[in-house]
């Protein structure tokens, strides 16, 4: 609990559901500095362990916690 009684934030609960999987970490680093923005490049590039399914969860998990907007064909990220 925080002060007067105010429950404490949910920041590193929320951190861990977003990034606490195998590969959504490494998804975003290869769009922030990779410069991949395309699914086929990722599927291609350093991602060469995962499936396409696992892929494409992880990027609509990134887009639904508002870290990824697609761009027309491209993901960009949203910060």
């Amino acid at each position: 609990m925080g002060e007067a009684g105010e429950p404490r934030s949910g920041c590193p609960q929320r951190a861990v559901e977003a990034f606490g999987d195998r590969w959504t970490l490494i998804v975003l680093r290869d769009i922030v500095f990779g410069d991949k923005h395309h699914f086929r490049e990722l599927h291609a590039g350093s991602l060469k362990g995962i499936d396409s399914n696992v892929l494409a969860e992880r990027l609509k998990k990134l887009v639904a916690l508002g870290l990824l907007t697609p761009g027309g064909h491209a993901l960009r990220t949203a910060v």
